[in-house]
């Protein structure tokens, strides 16, 4: 297997700075914090702390530069830093497996209400942000009740044709938030948003740090069967093992490994 680079970041202290002396301040500033080998994998961990610099370009150059520190030839890339940043840099299976987490999450917690998503309202928010089409995927597999709030309805109907077209499910397009949020059982936003309506959120964009009058979910985390040190199994983590394995079916390949979702989270605090 690849080895694994780690990367995460402060994200209580978020700036955005470009330039000559930001990029040396950020170098000073990228660590190495852990290495590990997973035995049972035959797989090396590195983890890498980088500066909260969002940077667009700065985020690059500091990514770049936490691979070379990583002094690996071939390495997988299992950022965690800012998520709509993060999302561009994972690969296919790891968009797939964050996507399944999304839902899974979501399913569980409308378990806990007595609820399901099969006869459940789901909104997304923004429908059409590239981070939302694997999630859709997924949730067109399993829901029936989907609603698309976008301020962009031309390319929202476009999506709603091609769920239609694959999934013989025909997701509501609406750019009336009073109505998308009134009709939801459950939101799932990639927009930097808060919701005020009492809906629990499931918040794509995980730059906000609080959050007032909703349930919110931001992160899950999950039970491993290997034996780690310094380090928690996180989506982008797992999907990073999981992707070298032969088993494209995530569920499959979860129960083949004996690994199961442990936590739903909104940063550091356990929800469920």
């Amino acid at each position: 297997m690849k080895s694994i680079l780690c990367v995460t970041s402060n994200m209580d202290k978020m700036y955005n700075e470009s330039g000559f002396l930001s990029k040396v301040k950020d170098k000073l500033k990228t660590k190495i914090i852990s290495s590990e080998y997973i035995r049972e994998l035959d797989i090396k961990v590195t983890g890498v702390r980088v500066p909260p610099n969002f940077n667009k370009k700065s985020y690059f150059e500091n990514l770049t530069y936490a691979k070379k520190l990583c002094k690996c030839s071939e390495v997988l890339l299992a950022p965690r830093t800012l998520r709509t940043l993060d999302f561009n840099h994972f690969n296919k299976f790891q968009r797939r497996f964050f996507a399944f987490s999304v839902i899974k999450s979501i399913k569980l917690m409308l378990r806990m209400r007595n609820k399901s998503l099969k006869n459940c309202c789901i909104v997304v928010y923004d429908a059409v942000d590239v981070i939302n089409y694997d999630i859709i995927e997924e949730l067109a597999k399993q829901s029936k009740y989907i609603v698309f709030l976008s301020l962009n309805l031309v390319k929202a109907r476009k999506l709603a044709d091609y769920v239609i077209a694959n999934f013989g499910v025909t997701p509501i397009v609406t750019n009336d938030e009073l109505y998308a949020i009134k009709a939801a059982d459950f939101i799932i936003s990639s927009k930097d948003k808060e919701f005020s309506y009492e809906k629990p959120v499931w918040l794509l964009n995980n730059s906000i740090n609080a959050v007032k009058d909703s349930i919110a979910v931001n992160d899950v985390s999950y039970k491993v069967p290997w034996s780690t040190l310094n380090f928690s199994f996180s989506i982008e983590l797992l999907g990073a093992v999981l992707c070298q394995m032969e088993e494209r079916d995530i569920e499959k390949a979860l129960k083949y490994n004996g690994i199961y979702l442990q936590e739903i989270k909104f940063n550091n605090n356990t929800i469920y």
